[in-house]
């Protein structure tokens, strides 16, 4: 779940078989409507702009009839976040045409969050789908822009033996693939038979054994960890100042009684 390894496994450009199986896993795409083209369109870590703060890590992708996929994982939680999900996926979506050409031109654009912290805390489905929808008369506007949203801390598939479904055996991967980095644990035949999760596996080892991605992965987690205590440092603060003014405001108001 770690976000450079998550784009290196799933966002490299020798990896496109992967991501296509993750994605008709998701999709829940069977038959003549599965993905069986895919060009991922930003299959490149930039390492400059992993020093921005904020920077993400997302990664696109257009399959063979046109229709547009953003995909990010995200460990912490952030402010904002679904409108910050809802933001990027709309830019992708604006972005398909320039002034002046039809909007004919425009394809269905999908959006994939795939989160390890609870986002929705009302209910505990682990797998939420967004559409523009009239509640009034319970009308579908248009499919053309679909957020998906995945809570893996809602997920409790440890035991390979019980899984099901391709979207159980792929959210298990995701969740405990650590188990199987080293090869210290046998790919389960119920894993291994799944189209894309080997590769994926394999792909994750080759990953972690270079010295150059490790580097690249804690440098993340550190900018990510220092981030995270920038922002608690600042809610202190902001409490303890609002404290301060609570109290100072309490005494100004007792001396004027």
């Amino acid at each position: 779940m770690n976000d450079i390894l998550f784009k290196i496994v799933f966002g490299s450009a020798q990896n496109e078989p992967i991501l296509r199986a993750l994605l008709n896993a998701i999709l829940a795409l069977t038959g003549e409507n599965r993905i069986v083209e895919l060009q991922i369109l930003n299959p490149h870590i930039d390492k400059e702009y992993l020093r921005e703060r904020g920077a993400i890590l997302d990664v696109k992708a257009r399959d063979g009839v046109g229709r547009l996929y953003n995909i990010e994982v995200q460990v912490n939680d952030q402010p904002a976040y679904i409108k910050r999900s809802i933001y990027y996926v709309a830019r992708l979506f604006g972005e398909q045409i320039e002034k002046g050409e039809s909007y004919d031109r425009i394809e269905r654009t999908i959006g994939i969050s795939i989160l390890d912290f609870r986002l929705f805390t009302e209910f505990d489905d682990l797998h939420s789908t967004f559409r523009f929808y009239d509640s009034a008369h319970n009308h579908e506007l248009s499919d053309i822009l679909e957020l998906h949203y995945i809570e893996l801390t809602k997920f409790k598939g440890d035991k390979p033996h019980l899984l099901r479904t391709p979207l159980e055996k792929w959210l298990h991967i995701l969740k405990f693939g650590e188990l199987y980095q080293n090869g210290l644990e046998t790919l389960p035949d119920q894993l291994r038979e799944e189209e894309g999760i080997k590769m994926a596996v394999d792909s994750m080892r080759q990953a972690l054994a270079s010295d150059e991605v490790r580097e690249m992965i804690e440098f993340r987690v550190k900018a990510l960890r220092d981030e995270a205590t920038r922002m608690e440092r600042a809610r202190q603060e902001s409490w303890e100042q609002g404290k301060e003014q609570g109290i100072e405001r309490g005494r100004e108001q007792g001396i004027e009684q």
